[in-house]
């Protein structure tokens, strides 16, 4: 793990008990040295903070920062949570450059993984996104359409993308950064979620692509990510 940042607030990341979102989050801060509250909540009691308003934009991951003199703040959003743990914990963890071409380097990449999940999610969550009546749900003819096109087009482009990008990175990581940065976090686990995943063939499809193969089990070995996930399935 990187080396823990010398002084920092409290930290209660709230998010429902999957790895999802969350995984990104708790792995950086567990990597980066930084203590943090594991706030796992059941869909019944995130839907009651939705409706009290608590949460910006009704989502979660949400990151809940104390101050010394107590004063809280909620972020909200899996980039910008992520970046802001990126500088909280330092240049000397490596998660986030200083210098700003570096950084703006860091951030193509996280925000590139948003625009890979974007079409995943629209499929999966219709309702959320008003697509339910357009694709007809989860069995709907619209909705088998577009799973096609994201097996057979969509998503063996963006794989493609990273595929050609780490062909390039001398280190290895994403961004060409010499040690993890943010961006291996977001898409560690998400192209290890993805594999996972019939609605994209993404075993079949990740197995295509050696290159980003040997970056998620590269990622998944780093010491923290792995102490991280044998912790969770100690009994």
């Amino acid at each position: 793990a990187a080396k823990r940042a010398a002084a920092q607030p409290k930290l209660k990341l709230i998010y429902f008990d999957i790895g999802g979102k969350g995984d990104p989050l708790r792995l950086a801060m567990s990597y980066a040295g930084l203590d943090f509250e594991d706030c796992r909540r059941s869909r019944e009691q995130i839907a009651e903070m939705k409706t009290s308003g608590e949460l910006a934009f009704g989502q979660v991951p949400a990151l809940v920062v104390e101050a010394a003199d107590g004063q809280k703040t909620t972020l909200v959003q899996t980039a910008a949570i992520i970046r802001y743990i990126g500088k909280l914990a330092g240049e000397a963890s490596g998660l986030y450059p200083a210098d700003a071409v570096r950084a703006a380097q860091v951030d193509a990449m996280v925000d590139q993984a948003s625009d890979m999940m974007a079409p995943v999610l629209c499929a999966k969550y219709q309702e959320r996104f008003g697509f339910d009546e357009a694709l007809g749900g989860p069995q709907g003819e619209g909705t088998s359409k577009v799973e096609h096109a994201l097996q057979t087009s969509v998503m063996p482009r963006h794989f493609g993308f990273f595929e050609k990008i780490l062909e390039g990175s001398k280190s290895g990581w994403i961004a060409g950064t010499e040690r993890p940065s943010i961006a291996d976090f977001i898409l560690g686990v998400q192209f290890k979620q993805l594999g996972g995943s019939p609605m994209v063939k993404g075993e079949e499809l990740l197995a295509q692509h050696p290159k980003l193969t040997a970056f998620v089990e590269r990622f998944h070995a780093l010491p923290a990510v792995r102490a991280w996930y044998e912790g969770r399935a100690a009994p």
